[in-house]
């Protein structure tokens, strides 16, 4: 069921040399607006950074927004439970999702692209062999959601123009693999 969310906005139109009250319908659905954490708000304290087998944690850094009213990203790191600490990477997103077995995270990675800007790729994070996958495929903004087998699931763009995100990493392609070191 979608629910949508009034917006009044006030614009100066040179033209008319005065201020106009516009109203906007925004189509969203509660999924997308009222979870915590979200790609604007997501912090070390949220339990689900912690891995399910409990051995590994994600730790963000240094967080702040892209742009402003932009989601945030910093750097994030990998602890484990004998204090162990690897960078995954220097610019991650949030929130990420472990896959069930604890093994594997997915984490959105913000990049910047020639002609593209400032966009998102997925990372999946491997912590048997400590490497870092990064997906060739661009994403505007991620909101990853659950991580089951091999499929990512979430949103793209969960305010706007929003598309639903099934990613299979079997069947996309691997930009870079990256062997991580502590």
């Amino acid at each position: 069921m979608n629910y949508g969310t009034f917006i009044e906005l006030e614009a100066k139109i040179p033209a008319f040399g005065n201020i106009r009250t516009v109203t906007c319908y925004i189509n969203t659905t509660t999924q997308m607006t009222h979870n915590y954490p979200n790609p604007w708000d997501f912090h070390n304290t949220y339990k689900t950074l912690v891995s399910p087998d409990n051995y590994h944690k994600v730790v963000y850094y240094d967080l702040n927004e892209i742009a402003m009213g932009a989601p945030i990203g910093g750097q994030c790191f990998l602890e484990t439970s004998d204090k162990k600490k690897v960078k995954i990477n220097d610019w991650c997103g949030g929130p990420p999702a472990w896959e069930k077995d604890g093994q594997l995270l997915a984490i959105p990675i913000w990049t910047r692209k020639f002609l593209k800007g400032t966009v998102q790729q997925i990372g999946v994070l491997d912590t048997r062999n400590m490497e870092l996958k990064i997906f060739k495929k661009t994403f505007r903004v991620l909101d990853i959601r659950s991580f089951e087998k091999t499929t990512i699931y979430g949103y793209d763009s969960p305010i706007h123009k929003t598309e639903r995100l099934n990613f299979d990493i079997e069947k996309e392609r691997v930009e870079t693999l990256i062997k991580l070191t502590a």
